[in-house]
């Protein structure tokens, strides 16, 4: 079902609540994790679960271009410049929750780690071990692409939350579970 001028496509907003929901967890994970000690079983746990939903957020976000491809978005509220700085945080999104995943994937093949997706099935190690490769991929990965796409979700729900309670259009609620069609 395609976007309505008024309200994004009900698979869109699926996608967009579900993708919060797995990247939230995910940031979860690794700020717990964060709090044991390298080799402590439960640091090992927390990172599985983090690697699980980085996993699950790429197949997510991989789905969501396709079905923004095909249904479209309803027609942007607020002033030029407001849409203008929209879509330019939400691309940017994008293309860290992409990116994000497949960094963190490459980390585990360069360290010779195959990756377990909530013990459903394994991504096995087909690159050769490269700990410098590893260890610059990290420190992208953690020192600054998670922490910006971080402020960019921030950013990104004060600008709805703007949108509510100080514009008081329907940014925000057209993206909103149980929001009807309208024609």
């Amino acid at each position: 079902m395609p976007a309505s001028p008024t309200v994004w496509s009900p698979q869109l907003r699926f996608l967009h609540w579900a993708l919060f929901v797995v990247i939230a967890s995910a940031v979860t994970c690794v700020l717990i994790a964060s709090g044991y000690e390298r080799g402590d079983p439960m640091k090992g746990q927390f990172m599985f679960f983090h690697k699980s939903f980085g996993v699950t957020a790429l197949a997510l976000m991989i789905v969501w271009i396709i079905t923004r491809l095909n249904t479209g978005r309803p027609q942007a509220v607020g002033q030029a410049w407001q849409s203008r700085l929209a879509a330019a945080v939400h691309w940017a999104m994008v293309i860290l929750v992409l990116a994000l995943p497949i960094a963190g994937l490459l980390m585990s093949q360069f360290a010779q780690q195959s990756v377990s997706v909530f013990g459903l099935f394994s991504i096995p190690v087909w690159l050769a071990e490269d700990k410098a490769a590893a260890k610059a991929i990290h420190t992208i990965h953690a020192g600054y692409a998670g922490p910006i796409l971080i402020g960019l979700v921030a950013l990104h729900s004060v600008g709805a939350l703007w949108h509510h309670f100080i514009d008081r259009d329907e940014t925000l609620t057209r993206m909103l579970p149980g929001k009807t069609r309208q024609p």
